[in-house]
């Protein structure tokens, strides 16, 4: 299991998941290995205490949660024009990343509006 914090900033969106200043929040291994190093991020690896694992029991309901937690990961958020007006920069361009582009290449807010909808239509056509 992996987590971060986000310690500068107010707010700041990557791979499906916003996080929101000094809020730990529970990731995915790769969203660990995107923002571990990151000066905004403090990301940890947190190891299963040992002593959860002693009956077969115990193990059993510690799995079946996890499978609950990851599915809702896996839903790509969807962000309207208006929701993505009222986002600042930052936000805009880690949405940008998340859809495969380069932020440095959009020279303005409306840009990076137009980029984020255009591909957001684009992956639903595919199905990605």
């Amino acid at each position: 299991m992996y987590t971060a914090v986000l310690i500068k900033g107010k707010t700041y969106s990557v791979m499906g998941h916003v996080f929101l200043l000094n809020q730990e929040k529970e990731i995915e291994k790769k969203v660990f290995q995107y923002l571990d190093g990151n000066e905004f991020f403090s990301c940890k690896e947190v190891k299963a205490p040992v002593d959860d694992l002693k009956t077969d029991d115990q193990s059993k309901e510690d799995v079946e949660p996890a499978k609950e937690e990851e599915e809702p990961a896996s839903e790509v958020k969807i962000y309207t024009e208006t929701e993505l007006k009222g986002m600042n920069k930052t936000e805009q361009e880690a949405i940008v990343i998340d859809l495969g582009g380069d932020p440095t290449q959009l020279k303005d807010k409306s840009e990076r509006i137009a980029f984020i909808l255009e591909h957001q239509q684009q992956q639903e056509k595919t199905g990605e």
